[in-house]
């Protein structure tokens, strides 16, 4: 009986152990489960704040446009700005054209602007030239033919010494050195016609500025022995022949629009060229007495002071 009590005992107790067991069990599962929940809960919560944040964090879609609309205005902004840079950087390397033209010595009813860059000599000037002479203006016009070469890329006009060069006169030094940098050449159209249906006559000039009157005039004496053979191809006159003799004339004194100046005939009379000082600044070289008078009154309408 005692030992069926013992057993009794023994098995009774092995019974709470297992309640004991189960139930803890129970619990644990139970904790470790809410645990879970509520660490699912917390990380849910997390989640939803996270995107809550990158939802404030990106705007609305308004300032998802608005945002995009500004992106793209800073791109355009920055390309204008340097397309705006570059052609600013082009302006300011490139060469300048520039064209200067001497200060107009008397005015003038139209203009032509020549390229002699590539002439080495009067003939070629002369050619350049010859068709601006030959074609005639309106009546009693003055035509000015500008000489053009580049200097560095820069369209610019001929300078006096560049053009006496190029001219390869044998005028005297003293008179080179007393020419200032203004110089004039062109054409005077006549007012009449010589011959019913003929071309109005063109006849060149040159017109020279000086700064030594007594200077220039003592050497305008001097350069008369070579002065036709000098400018015969400009003016485009004739030496052949039995005009030759033209190289050996002697220039005369003559009165022209109340004024000194020097011709040279030819045998029979005719004028070839004429030059006048028409004050103490200029000096006028041409073909004709008609050209002198216009180109003097013109003179005396700018307010040179005369001679």
């Amino acid at each position: 009986m005692d030992e069926n009590k013992k057993q009794f005992n023994i098995d009774r107790d092995s019974d709470i152990k297992n309640i004991r067991t189960y139930t803890s069990d129970m619990a644990e599962a139970i904790r470790e489960n809410e645990t879970s929940v509520i660490k699912i809960a917390l990380a849910e919560k997390d989640r939803r704040e996270r995107e809550e944040m990158y939802k404030k964090a990106s705007g609305t879609k308004a300032s998802k446009i608005l945002l995009l609309l500004g992106g793209i205005v800073l791109i355009i902004g920055a390309i204008v700005g340097s397309y705006l840079l570059y052609k600013k950087n082009k302006v300011i390397n490139a060469p300048q054209v520039i064209k200067v033209e001497n200060k107009d010595i008397i005015s003038y009813d139209d203009k032509v602007f020549v390229d002699v860059m590539g002439d080495t000599n009067q003939s070629d000037l002369f050619s350049s030239i010859k068709n601006d002479i030959v074609t005639p203006g309106k009546p009693g016009s003055i035509k000015a033919i500008f000489l053009t070469q580049k200097v560095g890329g820069i369209d610019q006009t001929l300078s006096i010494d560049n053009f006496m060069s190029l001219m390869n006169t044998e005028a005297p030094a003293p008179l080179l050195r007393t020419l200032d940098k203004s110089y004039m050449i062109g054409t005077y159209t006549d007012t009449d016609q010589s011959t019913y249906n003929t071309p109005l006559k063109t006849h060149l000039f040159l017109i020279l500025t000086i700064k030594d009157y007594n200077q220039a005039y003592a050497s305008m004496l001097e350069w008369e022995k070579t002065m036709l053979n000098d400018l015969f191809i400009l003016f485009n006159i004739d030496i052949s022949g039995n005009r030759s003799n033209l190289l050996d004339k002697q220039w005369k004194d003559i009165i022209v629009n109340n004024k000194n100046a020097r011709i040279l005939y030819d045998t029979y009379g005719n004028d070839v060229l004429y030059y006048m000082f028409t004050n103490t600044n200029n000096i006028i070289i041409t073909d004709s007495q008609s050209t002198i008078n216009e180109i003097n009154s013109r003179l005396l309408n700018n307010n040179t002071k005369p001679l």
